[in-house]
């Protein structure tokens, strides 16, 4: 089964006297909400254009593989990790005040491979389950963001 990426801001409550504001207003739940999603968005983006987490190219589909997708319809020029699309539409985030855990849901594809375990195995070879550099500043653009609206709605 697929691990799952588990964001959790550290000392939320001990950077400042506002962040313990935040932790117990309306704003901190939508927050991770708001982390959750655009974690999700970044993996995606990626995913669909052949990247791994570090914007390299996924390594080459294996010739027999690429025969049966282009047999089928299915582009060969690049890895993309979406032939059936059900993989990515089964990634989810569940949320709470103080942490977001993205994960596959336990469903299967049109060939009966569950999700999770496709993620997995597929995470072995062309790691796109993952977070960069680039995805972390966006999140705390996201932290800031909020941390603003408190300050300026409190302050």
């Amino acid at each position: 089964m697929a691990g799952k990426i588990t964001l959790t801001i550290d000392g939320l409550a001990g950077i400042k006297q506002k962040a313990k504001a935040l932790e117990n207003t309306a704003f901190a739940r939508p927050m991770m909400g708001d982390i959750g999603f655009f974690a999700m968005r970044q993996i995606k983006a990626r995913t669909i254009l052949g990247e791994d987490v570090d914007g390299v190219d996924f390594k080459p589909y294996n010739p027999f593989y690429a025969k049966e997708r282009a047999k089928d319809g299915y582009q060969v020029n690049f890895v993309d990790l979406t032939r059936t699309g059900s993989m990515l539409s089964a990634m989810t985030a569940e949320y709470d005040r103080n942490s977001v855990d993205i994960f596959f849901m336990n469903t299967t594809d049109s060939s009966g491979a569950r999700n999770p375990e496709k993620a997995f195995f597929l995470n072995e070879d062309r790691e796109f389950f993952a977070l960069n550099q680039d995805d972390i500043k966006g999140i705390m653009k996201i932290v800031r963001s909020y941390y603003q609206k408190l300050i300026d709605s409190k302050g």
